[in-house]
């Protein structure tokens, strides 16, 4: 059963292709990582003098500026570099010791290698620790990995200048991706609009962190529907839409 964005009833997400190349999203899409990134800004925060007020929760998927700024709005571009740093410092101890791949999604990065079919990974997370978790997990199962660094517009981790899209866009360009064949899985806004704005087919991982995916093409609730998603549409012919 493809689980189908009535929304997108109208449009054809594939004729008579197949995909050929998978994107990823890495923290709620891939793998589990909430209570170590919570708490590693938690520490980080509290190192730094402050609290997290409680009308506020800590956001997991958008850049670490992001997230900063809309935990404490007036914060000052000093602080903002001193809780960066303490939040490195921290993921060593809270971050990638319990971040674990979810349900099935080794298996389905392994299926589609033997199948062929090209995988990567687009994250904001600094590759200094999303190719720790990677290697760990997922070694020799992906092409390549790209974080903003990589990227021209790339400033500092302090001021991460880069979008999702932009991203995206870089590792198309990289590896001379076909936008038509290939297909974004994220957990995140920032992750189906890079899609949509690449031209690439979006399914939104809705048994991660984000919210108001529903602009999404596919939707997985769980990674059993993800798998299926993605193996449906590997396949050369058109499956019947079903809207949830």
């Amino acid at each position: 059963m493809v689980i189908f964005n009535k929304a997108f009833s109208e449009r054809k997400v594939l004729k008579n292709n197949k995909i050929s190349t998978v994107i990823f999203d890495l923290d709620g899409t891939l793998i589990d990582s909430k209570a170590g990134i919570v708490n590693g800004l938690k520490n980080a925060f509290e190192s730094c003098g402050l609290k997290v007020p409680q009308d506020k929760n800590i956001p997991i998927g958008p850049p670490l500026r992001d997230t900063i700024i809309n935990i404490f709005p007036n914060i000052s571009e000093e602080m903002i570099k001193k809780i960066t740093e303490s939040f490195t410092n921290a993921c060593h101890k809270f971050d990638l010791p319990v971040s674990k791949p979810f349900s099935n999604v080794v298996e389905l990065l392994k299926t589609l290698k033997n199948m062929g079919i090209k995988t990567f990974v687009a994250t904001y997370k600094p590759k200094i620790f999303s190719q720790k978790i990677l290697e760990k997990y997922f070694y020799g199962l992906y092409v390549d990995i790209i974080t903003p660094t990589e990227l021209p517009c790339w400033i500092s981790i302090y001021n991460n200048n880069c979008t999702k899209t932009d991203i995206v866009e870089f590792l198309i360009k990289k590896h001379s991706i076909n936008p038509e064949l290939c297909a974004m899985v994220g957990d995140a806004i920032s992750d189906i609009e890079a899609a949509h704005k690449n031209g690439l087919i979006s399914i939104a991982a809705k048994y991660g962190y984000g919210e108001n995916l529903n602009f999404a093409q596919y939707f997985a609730n769980t990674t059993d529907e993800l798998c299926n998603i993605i193996l449906s549409l590997t396949e050369s012919q058109q499956y019947q839409e079903k809207a949830v």
